[in-house]
């Protein structure tokens, strides 16, 4: 998500931007060194950056300057945990902003903490639920993945959807139509593509999953 400067009171973007500052570091302070020092966990690394930039830039308009994309959160938490989810998904906000002027500088700390704190935040949670209260076999692993995109992607609907009819002008059956329920029916689409890709990586990569283990989920355990 993007968001123009000028939409939102000055309060709420500093208090996102007090959020998101230490959390970052925090994040790249606990990331396992492996993903930037090994060759096969820098390219899943690099893998996901440039997919995911490619993705954003595919947005769609619902106010001069402010766009909605996909987020990639849950399989992004899924390959590389929620510390290094943090840090490539900030980066790519940072890269999108600095390369392709989307977004603001002075929102930065607003997008980051809606569009990625929160739904690591969910991802992460729904991963624990599901590996302490859910057998451990790999139907049960798609799942995950699946309701937890579609989770992720309709919690930031609803917050930032509450954020447009809080704080801005902005008419309130354009919202509805033109962002909440755009995003609503993207988060299935995600959820069914994510699945695809997760069990294309089980197949195929599942090194590249550092929440999948092999012996664990194929026996049930």
């Amino acid at each position: 998500m993007h968001i123009p400067a000028g939409l939102y009171p000055d309060y709420i973007i500093m208090i996102c931007n007090i959020i998101a500052v230490p959390v970052i570091l925090f994040a790249i302070w606990r990331t396992e060194t492996r993903f930037w020092s090994g060759w096969s966990e820098g390219l899943q690394v690099a893998f996901i950056f440039v997919a995911l930039s490619a993705l954003y830039m595919l947005q769609s308009d619902i106010k001069p300057g402010m766009n909605m994309h996909w987020l990639g959160v849950m399989l992004t938490v899924m390959m590389v945990g929620p510390w290094t989810a943090i840090v490539v998904l900030s980066s790519i906000h940072v890269f999108l902003l600095v390369a392709k002027g989307m977004g603001d500088v002075s929102t930065l700390g607003f997008n980051i903490t809606t569009s990625v704190l929160l739904p690591v935040v969910i991802a992460s949670s729904i991963h624990l639920l599901f590996y302490y209260k859910f057998p451990r076999i790999v139907p049960v692993y798609f799942a995950k993945v699946g309701f937890g995109d579609l989770l992720c992607m309709w919690a930031v609907d609803a917050v930032l959807t509450g954020c447009l009819l809080l704080w801005t002008d902005y008419p309130s059956f354009h919202i509805y139509q033109d962002f909440t329920l755009v995003l609503a029916l993207m988060g299935g689409m995600e959820a069914v593509i994510s699945t695809w890709i997760v069990s294309g990586f089980i197949c195929y990569y599942p090194n590249w999953l550092v929440t999948f283990n092999d012996e664990e989920y194929i026996n049930g355990k």
